[in-house]
């Protein structure tokens, strides 16, 4: 039995999936700040952490860029 693997040949790109699924925690974020579920001190210590992540993700994305030139 042969089995075809065509999601290795699929051009996912992963980090674009990624970015997207941070903009949406961070949207999250601020809707539960918004309802008071969360404290400021708590949404600045979570908006410090996501800016760290979306920083990295940059580099990895202009890195990516850049080998595919």
């Amino acid at each position: 039995m042969i089995i075809k693997k065509d999601y290795l040949n699929k051009n996912n790109n992963y980090l674009e999936m990624e970015k997207e699924g941070l903009e949406k925690a961070i949207n999250n974020f601020d809707k539960r700040f918004k309802n008071k579920e969360i404290e400021r001190t708590n949404f600045l210590k979570g908006l410090e952490e996501f800016s760290k992540k979306q920083i990295d993700l940059n580099k990895r994305i202009n890195k990516e860029a850049q080998n595919k030139k």
